[in-house]
């Protein structure tokens, strides 16, 4: 297997599309915000983006001499872009996931003769749990500024900073205005617990368009600009990436990472970032609903659950899912 290659992307293509202003060295430099969020830091949205991935830039940048990831691979071979916490929270697709108690697919799973799975809904919700499991009687408090202090929903070992990974094949369905999503920092959606619904939502969509969104509760979004970071989904193989972890800001408060990456090759470990967005506290969001002293504050605690989902597509293929608890 060749070396993981990683690899930003510049603002505009061979090709025309455009990503936005690069922001050079991360933090600090803004890209285009658009829908009214402005992109500036003094808003609160640190945007890094970059799009087409199959531009000559991003063709030439893919040389084998890049170099390799020192996170390594995973069981599926497929690279890691963060290490594996000491001790944290990993799970990792079941030969048969029908049978895997700390998964919960929530619809028929059909086994492809390539190993890999098929589902034929148009409404998929899989989640996955830590551990410990998922027991909505032991979360003690929805209270936004307790858990902010607490780091936690359910237990200590909830999915806070993690890495999901998954590789899906889009048969046939879908709308240009739906998508695929990872998402992680709560726990059950539903309108009778609208505050254990908290999530930050990675959006990969099916006309290749990517964004990340905000749910302070179930259902109160706040929802990132558009990149259109690759062609449209249907008919191959995709590896899609969401990454959250928090990191202490210069003010003292703590911020959260938002990451998107994508493997177009299907490969395993050609990844390429196409979305990078800070959350410092001043992005959207209601956490007042739920107890939050500002509106605006940042999801920075874990939850129970991480959910891998999809809407409108009634025949997609998947494979190599994973969920790991990163530093």
């Amino acid at each position: 297997m060749r070396s993981p290659v990683l690899e930003s992307q510049p603002e505009s293509s061979a090709d025309g599309v455009s990503g936005g202003e690069r922001a050079v060295g991360g933090e600090g430099v803004v890209g285009k915000a658009g829908s009214g969020l402005g992109g500036r830091v003094g808003m609160g949205l640190v945007l890094v983006l970059a799009a087409a991935e199959g531009s000559a830039f991003a063709r030439e940048k893919r040389a084998p001499e890049s170099p390799s990831l020192e996170a390594g691979i995973d069981a599926f071979g497929v690279a890691m872009l963060h290490p594996t916490k000491a001790g944290g929270e990993v799970w990792t697709l079941a030969a048969d996931p029908r049978t895997d108690a700390r998964f919960d697919p929530r619809t028929p799973l059909t086994r492809n003769r390539d190993g890999s799975w098929k589902v034929r809904d148009k409404q998929v919700r899989m989640h996955v749990y830590t551990s410990t499991g998922y027991d909505t009687a032991a979360i003690a408090t929805y209270d936004r500024e307790v858990l902010a202090s607490s780091g936690f929903m359910q237990a200590p070992n909830d999915w806070r900073n993690v890495e999901m990974t998954g590789y899906v094949r889009v048969n046939s369905g879908g709308k240009r205005d739906e998508n695929l999503s990872w998402q992680a920092r709560g726990g059950e959606h539903s309108d009778g617990r609208p505050c254990e619904g908290s999530a930050y939502h990675g959006a990969l969509h099916y006309d290749g368009q990517v964004r990340w969104q905000k749910e302070s509760w179930h259902v109160s979004y706040a929802s990132s600009p558009y990149v259109q970071a690759t062609s449209a989904l249907r008919g191959r193989w995709v590896g899609f990436k969401a990454i959250l972890r928090n990191a202490p800001t210069a003010e003292g408060t703590t911020a959260v990472h938002l990451e998107l990456w994508l493997d177009t090759r299907a490969d395993g470990v050609s990844w390429v970032k196409v979305y990078d967005l800070v959350d410092d506290g001043r992005w959207g969001g209601a956490a007042s609903y739920c107890g939050g002293a500002v509106d605006a504050m940042p999801i920075t605690w874990g939850g129970p659950i991480a959910v891998f989902r999809w809407d409108g597509a009634n025949d997609v293929d998947f494979k190599w899912l994973s969920v790991r608890e990163i530093e």
